[in-house]
């Protein structure tokens, strides 16, 4: 408890020097802007690269159980819808992340399209080449070509000079986290995942090249993007 001394001074036992302390330091970093761990603002690529993965490893469960025909949809919303209504998924807030005009999914009512963050390839099946990328990040049109590219559909946030990270002083407020993922993650068919960030992209409106492998062959066999709200035109 603070007491005060004859002298009329404030006198703090140790344990309130101790929260004084830590409040005025929270105080003094909140002003100068120091912003957070680089570690910790990019925790949502690492999010997203162990989602593309997991949500790949049940899509590939189901074609085991399907004679190698990856579940199908008019959009990446009834696919997912798929994986749990067949209990390849249990937690709907994996197809979730904080990107904008998105919110997450309630378990145990039927996904929206607001509620999925990743589009998928349709048509793949056990002989699909092992190059094709069948799980992606939302927000991109993918030539499925040799070296295709990947074409942002949208304005990133990223590329925004008004973007600023959340600070010290934002975070001990309670502000909201920045809602952007810097870059696309993406699922091959060989279940290998990477995430592509925008600073490597070839020019000012983001689009990542190479996101299709140069050797990739379709053999003849047409792709199609399918969407939360449905299948992207070619």
């Amino acid at each position: 408890m603070i007491q005060r001394s004859k002298m009329g001074t404030l006198k703090l036992n140790k344990k309130e020097k101790g929260c004084f302390g830590f409040l005025i330091l929270i105080i003094i970093l909140g002003f100068i802007g120091v912003q957070m761990p680089s570690g910790l603002r990019e925790a949502p690529t690492s999010m997203a690269i162990q989602q593309s993965r997991t949500i790949a490893l049940m899509l590939f469960a189901y074609s085991n159980d399907h004679g190698g025909e990856y579940p199908q949809g008019k959009s990446s919303t009834e696919v997912f819808q798929q994986l749990l209504d067949g209990n390849y998924c249990s937690d709907p807030a994996i197809f979730y992340l904080p990107l904008p005009g998105k919110t997450q999914p309630i378990a145990g009512k039927k996904l929206n399209p607001e509620n999925v963050c990743y589009d998928v390839t349709k048509g793949v099946d056990e002989n699909a080449p092992d190059g094709l990328p069948v799980i992606f990040i939302t927000g991109y049109k993918v030539t499925y070509a040799p070296s295709g590219a990947a074409l942002p559909l949208m304005k990133i946030a990223f590329l925004s000079s008004k973007f600023h990270p959340r600070t010290w002083l934002g975070w001990w407020q309670n502000e909201p986290r920045d809602t952007y993922v810097p870059g696309i993650a993406v699922c091959y068919k060989d279940l290998s995942a990477k995430f592509i960030s925008l600073k490597t992209a070839v020019d000012a409106n983001g689009t990542v090249p190479n996101f299709i492998p140069a050797d990739f062959d379709a053999k003849g066999k047409t792709y199609r993007q399918l969407t939360p709200d449905g299948e992207l035109p070619p």
